[in-house]
């Protein structure tokens, strides 16, 4: 059984999140939940597993704006919908590896136990991942503001032409894209979309933002890395409708031709506990296969 020691005297909490379907996460939730009890921890988890698991209700907003620690049973989507939840308070995300790929839920089941330890002690070693921020601004003046930790996608959606879209870099014209879209990732997002379109892999640490082109209809269309401290602004040069913004491949929102869409770098961050036994370049070669022979 997990077991913590109670820090200070006081009552923390766990968040726990779940992911639905996830093979084990039930089972792992349940001893981990016991293991907090016996300690004097507490935990709260969303309203359809709180009952399996003897704890609170709180939906995910309450929960990321209460919890001292969130505790991610699944797989990397379940922590890119946590991480953008959260990013706001910087709570610390463990995230807990329970089979898939995994690049961000990285903590094994053998080292949960020490990395909820040294979160709720404030000793864990953190990586303050950084995030993307989309503003769209629509042709009536009003606008709305997302967040995303891997990538902000724009792509055509399901219409089947390519899209023409113009992008300025710090006010600078760059390029009109005709493309199926274009993609602009953080760091901690160039294993995921951005590399499939032939972005390169980058450090987390490195402060930059890649700009891939999804299909380009020019083959002289290269991804370029560029400063993150740069604002980035796309608009849809056709009047066909159809453009789709896709926050980290799960929050969609859809675009009209008059709409400018800014994105610059987060002032959040999400905070995702490391594994004292893995680095970047390990995952690399765990996850991707590499030096296998």
């Amino acid at each position: 059984m997990l077991a913590l020691h109670r820090v200070g005297g006081a009552k923390r909490t766990v968040g726990v999140v779940l992911k639905r379907g996830a093979p084990h996460a039930p089972e792992l939730a349940k001893e981990v939940v016991r293991g907090l009890r016996d300690e004097g921890v507490g935990a709260v988890a969303e309203p359809e597993c709180a009952e399996m698991l003897g704890v609170p209700a709180a939906e995910k907003p309450e929960m990321f704006a209460t919890a001292d620690v969130l505790l991610v049973l699944g797989g990397d989507g379940t922590f890119l919908a946590t991480a953008r939840l959260a990013a706001e308070r910087e709570v610390p995300i463990v995230g807990v590896n329970l089979g898939g790929l995994g690049f961000l839920t990285e903590i094994m089941r053998d080292e949960l136990r020490a990395a909820l330890h040294a979160s709720l002690d404030g000793e864990s070693t953190v990586d303050r991942r950084r995030m993307l921020r989309a503003v769209v601004r629509r042709a009536d003046g009003s606008h709305e503001a997302y967040q995303a930790l891997n990538d902000a996608v724009l792509s055509r959606g399901a219409l089947g032409h390519t899209v023409d879209i113009d992008a300025t870099v710090d006010g600078v014209f760059l390029a009109t894209f005709k493309a199926d879209g274009v993609i602009l990732s953080t760091p901690t997002g160039s294993t995921a979309y951005s590399l499939s379109a032939g972005g390169p892999l980058v450090h987390p640490s490195v402060r930059v933002l890649v700009l891939a082109p999804i299909c380009p209809h020019t083959l002289s269309v290269r991804p370029l890395v560029i400063d993150d401290g740069a604002s980035l602004e796309f608009r849809q040069r056709s009047e066909r409708n159809g453009l789709v913004l896709t926050l980290d491949g799960q929050e969609t929102v859809m675009l009209e031709h008059d709409d400018t869409i800014e994105m610059t770098r987060s002032p959040y961050v999400a905070c995702l506990v490391r594994s004292p036994r893995l680095n970047f370049y390990d995952l690399l070669r765990t996850k991707l296969g590499w030096a296998r022979v």
